[in-house]
């Protein structure tokens, strides 16, 4: 049984993956947790809501997409186990999401009311370190990795390396999702992973 013990733990590991912040700050953050549970293709923010939390994903594979006016989806990210999740672009604007959000499999998701949390990283230097670390590390470095594998590696490299990352998540969630996450279309997947195999 998951006790909120292993909520705070999970809390914390996310957290000092950016920054080492104190117990005693991280224990305003704990009191602002809130534990909510999704089912299999149940959609946690719809496309035109505005975003009011920022959550960690605990257990379970999280989808973003958009649509085009067509209705054809095209995948945005793809969220793990202890990814932070939410729509930045929304919390940051107070506009409604351009992308939904949806739980590929049952989920669990630890969830801070976006105002709370932003109060707190205005409030605590300790947090304050931690977010400065996290926008550098997710949205600048990794950003530019993503960017530049996309058009310097082959897709089948890319394809590996994920696999490398996430062990088994080819069996986890349905491979058009892997496809648009790699920027490939499900022919070329298809073929990647024909030849993998042989």
């Amino acid at each position: 049984m998951t006790t909120k013990a292993d909520y705070n733990q999970c809390i914390k590991d996310v957290i000092y993956k950016y920054y080492n912040v104190d117990e005693s700050s991280l224990s305003i953050l704990y009191n602002l947790a809130e534990i909510k549970h999704f089912k299999k293709n149940e959609i946690i923010l719809p496309i035109g809501k505005t975003a009011n939390n920022i959550c960690i994903l605990y257990t379970g594979v999280v989808i973003a997409y958009f649509l085009d006016e067509n209705g054809n989806a095209y995948n945005k990210n793809i969220f793990l186990e202890n990814d932070l999740v939410g729509s930045t672009v929304s919390y940051l604007t107070n506009a409604p999401s351009k992308f939904a959000l949806e739980a590929l499999e049952e989920c669990i998701i630890i969830s801070f009311n976006y105002k709370k949390y932003r109060e707190l990283i205005f409030n605590n230097d300790n947090f304050k370190n931690y977010y400065i670390s996290y926008l550098e590390k997710q949205w600048i470095i990794e950003k530019e990795k993503r960017e530049i594998d996309i058009v310097m590696k082959d897709a089948s490299v890319r394809y590996e390396e994920f696999l490398e990352q996430y062990p088994n998540i080819d069996k986890k969630i349905p491979l058009n999702h892997i496809a648009s996450h790699l920027g490939i279309t499900p022919r070329q997947f298809s073929r990647i992973r024909k030849a993998i195999k042989n």
